[in-house]
């Protein structure tokens, strides 16, 4: 593990810093994406980057409210470049939602712009399970196969990099796909159903205490959901006559 890289007398925190750097190859990627699908790249990248501002600004408010008595007696926590100080599924719903209020006062085509960004969103998982192995967050569950690694007194699965190494496999499918689109939008949607389902699968390995009755973990019955709706929209969107009616 490698939570702290230390530069001279600086410390910097490895998991913000490949968050950052996720996000930036993930954006890379849906850019060249978007330039194959005949989309104006720049405007997700302005989209982006505003989601980005929004979101962050979003999860340190949302977690400062959680912990208000602490912040009022302390505001200069609220810059303070702590990431683990975040509401990160607040941040991720304020920032989405200003990444697709900004493309659509760009006027961009949704359902292509989404086939774009699902190719940068299993990009940006690989790098952020590279970020999670070095820090040592989200670990595994013990084993004794030979590819286990030591983390937290025991040897565990790296399910971490099994994330990244699906983000790639995903990443480099979709980006062979792209000429084949059937519609507008069917990238997006089969990249979603690939990343629920590689993530239903990841997560059998995965250390938690979060588990439904039956054995089940909240993030898979989560994924398991995504999956239904994905794999059933896709065959709803791409019956011929639905298809007609679009072209017309």
């Amino acid at each position: 593990m490698l939570p702290v890289l230390n530069i001279g007398s600086a410390a910097i925190q490895t998991r913000g810093l490949l968050l950052l750097v996720a996000f930036w190859l993930g954006f890379y990627a849906a850019e060249r994406a978007a330039r194959r699908l005949g989309l104006d790249a720049d405007d997700i990248w302005n989209a982006g980057f505003v989601a980005l501002l929004v979101g962050l600004v979003g999860a340190r408010l949302a977690y400062a409210i959680r912990a208000w008595d602490v912040y009022t007696k302390t505001p200069r926590l609220l810059v303070s470049f702590n990431i683990r100080d975040m509401d990160w599924q607040a941040g991720i719903l304020v920032g989405t939602v200003a990444f697709v209020l900004w493309l659509i006062r760009m006027r961009m085509p949704l359902a292509r712009t989404a086939d774009a960004l699902v190719i940068g969103a299993a990009v940006a998982w690989a790098v952020a399970g590279v970020s999670a192995f070095l820090s040592g967050d989200a670990f595994g569950t013990p084993t004794a196969l030979p590819w286990g690694v030591v983390m937290w007194g025991a040897t565990r699965h790296p399910v971490q990099l099994y994330e990244s190494i699906a983000g790639v496999v995903i990443a480099g499918l979709l980006w062979h796909w792209i000429p084949k689109r059937r519609f507008d939008g069917w990238l997006a949607l089969v990249g979603v159903a690939m990343l629920a389902a590689a993530r239903m699968f990841i997560e059998t390995f995965r250390a938690t205490e979060n588990v439904l009755p039956g054995g089940l973990r909240a993030v898979q019955f989560e994924a398991w959901i995504i999956l239904i709706a994905a794999l059933a929209l896709l065959a709803w969107l791409d019956q011929p006559d639905i298809q007609q009616s679009e072209d017309n």
